[in-house]
């Protein structure tokens, strides 16, 4: 497929599939961001994370006394993410954050780690901002955190696998991941109103060696609405009905331009 905007929910349920049985092994030891969540929410608060997927964020929050609520869509995530969420109390909803049906009232809504990238329409971006606005309780939060935009970007070189890390799984077996990214779309093109451009093709290349030296290559592609400026989120909020009250440019809570994340806090608008 060469069209990122005729990508599919059974497409992205594939990619995930692949990816599932690695994400813990590639993002597990990430912390900064939980410890800046952390901060960011107080003991008792009622939380909603969007795009929970394996439960890495949301474990943590209900183990540091947060009531959590967890929602994602894959179905390959939340096999790996359920049964240890629900064990540290954390209720586990599958639902979609651009459509769920209300489920109560938040003090927090999070979308952490770039789970808001995988929006690619701005119709999709909408949607989701209008529903977490919906969640939040009198004097709510929305915090969503994503990449901050590169250089590279906008390369439109080929790309060529880059090797991320080498790891070794519960298993034994030890695991390297290559990445790339490749430029998809970067001009208007169907419906111009509803575009949320430049979109990227990534890459994840996992292989596993086992203690015989077989190798398992498990090979994920899916698109990502990258270079997302702070300049467009804050026009996205404003339409949804939200105001933006503070940025930051990394975990560390570094100021916005000076980091390689973009985080905003942003509460619904009067």
């Amino acid at each position: 497929m060469d069209d990122p905007l005729a990508w599919s929910a059974d497409d992205q349920e594939q990619a995930l599939r692949t990816i599932a049985p690695w994400y813990d092994l590639d993002f597990g030891p990430l912390s900064a961001d939980i410890e800046m969540l952390l901060q960011l929410t107080a003991p008792a608060q009622r939380v909603l994370e969007l795009g929970a997927g394996s439960g890495r964020i949301a474990v943590d929050l209900a183990a540091a006394g947060r009531q959590v609520t967890a929602v994602d869509s894959s179905p390959a995530m939340l096999a790996i993410g359920e049964p240890r969420m629900r064990g540290t109390g954390v209720d586990v909803r599958r639902a979609d954050m651009r459509c769920m049906t209300p489920i109560g009232e938040f003090d927090r809504v999070v979308c952490g780690l770039s789970s808001f990238q995988h929006l690619l329409c701005r119709s999709d971006q909408l949607a989701a901002l209008r529903n977490a606005r919906q969640h939040l309780a009198a004097g709510g939060q929305l915090i969503i955190d994503w990449t901050a935009p590169r250089p590279d970007d906008l390369d439109p070189t080929p790309p060529q696998l880059r090797l991320e890390w080498t790891r070794q799984a519960d298993s034994g077996a030890l695991v390297t991941k290559s990445a790339a990214q490749e430029l998809a779309l970067d001009r208007e093109c169907g419906d111009a109103l509803d575009q949320a451009l430049p979109i990227a093709w990534i890459t994840y290349q996992y292989d596993a060696i086992g203690r015989e030296g077989a190798v398992q290559r498990s090979l994920a592609r899916f698109p990502l609405r990258v270079n997302l400026n702070a300049g467009e989120m804050a026009g996205l909020l404003a339409e949804a009905g939200l105001h933006p009250i503070d940025w930051f440019g990394s975990w560390f809570f570094a100021p916005a331009g000076d980091g390689d994340r973009l985080i905003v806090i942003a509460e619904a608008a009067s």
